[in-house]
């Protein structure tokens, strides 16, 4: 069987978790630099040319010049980068073993219960109040001023002249007191009394969809916490099961723990088995990548002369050696981590096989080709020191039928079977 739902989340915990181990290694860390070295050169790059486009004509062939130089540099540091991903890829490759013995295959299961989390309430937005329309005040009433009275010999003479100027300043004071006495106490009160009806309407619909957002995150939340509550309820059921002994419970963990194991992106690992409930046996196939998908190119030089960058290939002694190596240590990682992790010690033995799925280059079809056969015994195997093991040494101790050369595809014979 494949990974299960409790699997599928150690498996990617257990990721996650590598991942940051990785962060801290050496090799991770020069692949890094040499990552961020191409594309600081490429970025000079960039702005070399830029600065070449933009270049007067008597400057164009400083710029050129420098975009040459900057464009060999990011070149070259392409190359850098790509050969530290090789190197960092072959050692992870050529760590399968080491990398699991300075981890506790044990899996705590509350380690997988599920907590809802919530995202932020999306519509904080309608949360706050919308202003109230400030009202709009008339301006000051006019008043009326009347024409200055004449003076000195005027007064006699210019009488009926200033009765028909204050008459006509009064006349013209009406009107405008006219037209203000309507706005003040017409068309500003409509105005303000709209505006204000305008605002209530608009925090009635501010409020409904207030109501409405808040309404539908706590459906939201409740169908979240509903999940969360289902998957703990079934995580709980699992460990009372195991617990029991059950042997679907058993069969189950080893998934988790099958899951848990990260192997290398390059050579990524699925595990198939079944549990032996009578025997306390666990029979796991183990499927590993074919041959031809793994990296090959160890290192790349960026010619200048042409341009290009080429790579140098493994010579194929490295690539054989390098992949049965790697065969023999998912083998015994495997035994590793499922012995190690079953603490009730309810799995006596282990019967396993590791093979691959590929085109046979004989008939053009895809088939399975085994290149390991082992069987071990619980009491054995935990006897064995595997930090300073070589797996293909201890299969041989094991008597278990190895492949001669499993990277040119040559199977074992099944017809014995496993022991």
């Amino acid at each position: 069987m494949g990974r299960g739902f409790f699997a599928e989340i150690a498996h990617q915990q257990r990721l996650h978790e590598q991942q940051q181990r990785r962060q801290a290694v050496a090799a991770v860390q020069a692949s890094n630099r040499a990552v961020r070295e191409a594309e600081r050169a490429q970025r000079e790059y960039e702005r070399a040319v830029a600065a070449y486009e933009r270049a007067a004509e008597r400057e164009q062939a400083y710029a050129r010049a420098a975009a040459k130089e900057a464009h060999v540099n990011a070149r070259r540091a392409e190359a850098e980068s790509r050969t530290a991903h090789a190197q960092d890829a072959f050692e992870q490759i050529d760590s399968i073993l080491a990398a699991t013995l300075d981890v506790d295959d044990f899996v705590d299961l509350d380690s997988l219960k599920t907590v809802a989390e919530h995202p932020p309430f999306p519509r904080d937005d309608l949360r706050t109040p919308l202003p109230k329309p400030p009202r709009v005040v008339p301006r000051p009433e006019p008043e009326f001023v009347a024409p200055p009275p004449p003076t000195g010999l005027s007064k006699v003479f210019s009488k009926k002249k200033h009765a028909e100027a204050t008459a006509e300043a009064h006349a013209l004071w009406e009107e405008t007191h006219k037209k203000w006495a309507h706005r003040a106490h017409t068309v500003l009160p409509a105005m303000n009394a709209e505006a204000l009806e305008n605002w209530r309407t608009a925090e009635q619909q501010r409020e409904k969809e207030l109501a409405e957002a808040e309404d539908q995150y706590r459906r939201e939340c409740t169908e979240r916490e509903r999940h969360a509550a289902e998957a703990n309820e079934r995580l709980q059921r699992f460990k009372d099961a195991l617990a029991a002994g059950d042997p679907g419970a058993i069969n189950d963990y080893v998934g988790v723990v099958l899951g848990n194991s990260a192997y290398p992106e390059t050579f990524d690992v699925v595990h198939e088995f079944d549990f032996d409930a009578e025997l306390g046996e666990l029979t796991v196939s183990a499927a590993v990548p074919p041959p031809t998908s793994v990296i090959s190119a160890k290192a790349f030089k960026y010619v200048a002369a042409s341009d290009e960058i080429r790579e140098t290939a493994c010579t194929q002694k490295e690539q054989r050696d390098r992949y049965n190596r790697a065969i023999a240590a998912v083998a015994i990682r495997t035994f590793h981590e499922v012995f190690e992790s079953d603490r009730e010690e309810r799995i006596k033995t282990i019967s396993l096989t590791v093979q691959t799925d590929t085109i046979n280059p004989a008939t053009g079809l895809v088939e399975k080709f085994p290149f390991v056969a082992a069987a071990a015994d619980r009491d054995d195997f935990l006897q064995y020191d595997l930090r300073h093991v070589d797996p293909v040494e201890t299969l041989a101790l094991m008597r278990a039928q190895v492949s001669r050369n499993a990277f040119g595809l040559k199977p074992i014979s099944m017809a014995r079977g496993i022991r």
